[in-house]
């Protein structure tokens, strides 16, 4: 079986200066884990993922431990602010694994392994025509 009978045609993908609340919506209302960043030009940048955004949620909780401890400090209130400014650019993974339509899906979990990665960008002559998550692999596998 080759990626391209598996892969999601229907990409969604955002900039590099999307709000990561925007974000964070889009996953739950798509019930997806992760999607491509694109530039204006339609060129792949970086994947945003769950684990990029469970990164915030964890300083998140640091501070508020922290705060905790020392409560004239406000750190949640400056965290919120923060927050709210924060852009994908700042948090997406900018190394990017791909794949092509042709690519067998045992090279697919290999790339999945070896790399760490669970969403994985398809392309054809540089631009995003797919992607592959775990939740396909799986499938595919069981």
């Amino acid at each position: 079986m080759v990626v391209e009978e598996i892969m999601t045609r229907d990409v969604i993908s955002v900039s590099p200066n999307t709000p990561l609340k925007t974000v964070g919506e889009i996953f739950k209302e798509k019930r997806i884990s992760g999607m491509p960043v694109v530039d204006e030009k339609g060129n792949i940048v970086g994947v945003i993922t769950l684990t990029d955004l469970m990164k915030v949620l964890s300083n998140i909780y640091r501070w508020k431990q922290l705060e905790k401890s020392n409560p004239e400090l406000k750190l949640s209130e400056m965290f919120e602010i923060e927050k709210s400014n924060a852009r994908v650019k700042e948090f997406m993974s900018k190394n990017v694994v791909t794949l092509c339509e042709t690519d067998s899906m045992d090279e697919a979990a290999r790339k999945m392994f070896i790399s760490g990665v669970h969403t994985l960008p398809v392309l054809r002559d540089g631009k995003i025509v797919g992607i592959i998550g775990k939740r396909d692999l799986v499938c595919v596998c069981f």
